[in-house]
């Protein structure tokens, strides 16, 4: 079992030999962020035809699937650009907390 952003972030660097230069590397993330970012957007139009947002379970495995091939693309961009995955979650979360006081009405 997995237990940090660090050790996913290892194992998600060991890219094939195939994908070793340095236009690949970057490459097939990207436009595997671009692919299952569409595959979700076409699997949430689904889930919201009727209306009211509501996933099957198979809907919700397929998304959890394309998120997991979400976080597989951040973490070879993260790896490659020298970020570590537990820093962009800390700074994904100041982000959050800045948004939240943009948003907070009493601050307006």
């Amino acid at each position: 079992m997995m237990k940090s952003f660090e050790e996913y972030q290892a194992l998600a660097a060991k890219v094939p030999l195939s994908l070793r230069n340095d236009r690949d590397r970057i490459n097939l993330p990207i436009s595997g962020l671009q692919e299952e970012a569409g595959k979700i957007g076409s699997l949430l139009a689904k889930a919201f035809a009727s209306g009211k947002f509501s996933l099957t379970p198979e809907q919700r495995k397929e998304l959890q699937d394309r998120l997991s091939d979400i976080l597989w693309c951040v973490a070879i961009l993260s790896h490659e650009a020298g970020i570590s995955m537990q820093d962009v979650a800390a700074n994904g979360i100041v982000q959050l907390q800045a948004r939240a006081k943009d948003l907070n009405p009493e601050r307006r």
